[in-house]
């Protein structure tokens, strides 16, 4: 493909991104409703198949880079461990929830990879959400931060769970490609650490390239992309490549620059995440199946809320803060699309169920 007809599709992309994201605004709505829905209208007519996969893969990493940068080990050491267990709580009481729901529809494994794919809340949304409504030091946000910060650790086992599904095969060929995953991500993080810890703070740890923002800014770029490279390379999904690069930046001695100085770098991350998102929308899908995708939304709304005001009420919660965190956290998240995207790719999810699980995630939004 001609490299200057990718860059005026890409380019197009973010401005139809940002024209919808501006209307998506005017209607009291997130703009990343508006980026799912750019990339819902050109997808189908600017990219094809094959380029619309790749686009979203990358899109994928590195909006997974730049959620591990946010990453710390003081940080998941202040959320306590009573908001640990209440995410944790949440996320298998719904996973199992749902999974029990569709194994009355389907197999075991596309059971599984659907639970884990609605028990996920949009950590962009919420957030935003609760800055905008100034509700970010109330209970019921409180609430929801914890259990979104728990959902985001535990997106790497999720993905990592996923995946073995699409392999199949015995309980050897799992352990085995268990193992093998494990050692690919151990090694990474062993490489990564190198590089971040010892090799670079020794290039940069002086007073004249240190103070360079350009070189933080490359670095952050070079580790982004290439962190996804590296892992696709040895058979490892480039998301969880670009989450463990991210993860050790963050605890770098170059964090907190490079946290300030790659503010627009995440935008735009995020922005093409979920144009590229958008793009695996299927609207014939939705026009033919429009009841079908608003019972599914409102069981997916009523069960996730129910379900965490429960949880939160077994913690001696309040019952509108419960109520409230529960209605919070009641859509699907962006995480989501990860797993659904490996799930289809490795043939736990059929097309129909994909094209499912994608427009009610995106109606929960």
């Amino acid at each position: 493909m001609d490299i200057w007809y990718l860059i005026m599709e890409i380019v197009l992309l973010l401005g139809v991104a940002f024209l919808f994201g501006v209307v998506a605004q005017r209607l009291k709505q997130s703009a990343i409703v508006g980026y799912l829905l750019a990339g819902a209208v050109l997808g189908p007519i600017m990219f094809n198949k094959d380029v619309v996969q790749e686009v979203a893969e990358l899109g994928v990493a590195l909006l997974l880079f730049s959620i591990g940068l946010e990453f710390s080990f003081g940080r998941l050491k202040r959320m306590g461990a009573r908001a640990f267990f209440i995410g944790l709580l949440q996320i298998l009481v719904t996973l199992s929830v749902f999974a029990l729901i569709f194994m009355l529809l389907g197999s075991f494994p596309q059971a599984l990879a659907m639970g884990a794919i609605i028990a996920l809340s949009s950590t962009a949304i919420v957030l935003r959400m609760l800055v905008d409504r100034m509700e970010i030091d109330s209970v019921h946000g409180r609430n929801a931060l914890a259990v979104l910060l728990t959902q985001d650790i535990a997106v790497v086992p999720l993905v990592l769970l996923v995946t073995i599904l699409g392999t199949g095969g015995s309980m050897q060929q799992v352990a085995v490609h268990i193992v093998k995953t494990l050692a690919g991500a151990g090694g990474l993080a062993a490489v990564f650490f190198l590089l971040f810890y010892i090799v670079i703070p020794k290039l940069l740890m002086t007073r004249d390239l240190f103070s360079n923002r350009e070189l933080v800014v490359l670095l952050a770029i070079a580790a982004a992309i290439g962190s996804a490279w590296a892992a696709h390379a040895i058979g490892l999904s480039p998301a969880l490549g670009a989450f463990i690069a991210g993860m050790l930046l963050a605890e770098s001695p170059f964090a907190t620059q490079i946290r300030s100085d790659i503010g627009s770098l995440r935008i735009l991350f995020v922005t093409l995440f979920f144009t590229s998102i958008g793009m695996l929308a299927n609207p014939a899908w939705l026009m033919g199946n429009a009841i079908q995708a608003l019972f599914w939304l409102s069981v997916v709304f009523a069960l996730k809320t129910v379900i965490i005001f429960f949880i939160c009420m077994g913690f001696r919660m309040g019952r509108l803060s419960s109520l409230a965190t529960g209605i919070t956290l009641a859509q699907i998240g962006e995480f989501s699309f990860v797993l659904a995207t490996v799930a289809f790719r490795g043939g736990v999810l059929s097309q129909g169920r994909f094209d499912m699980i994608i427009t009610v995630t995106i109606l929960s939004m």
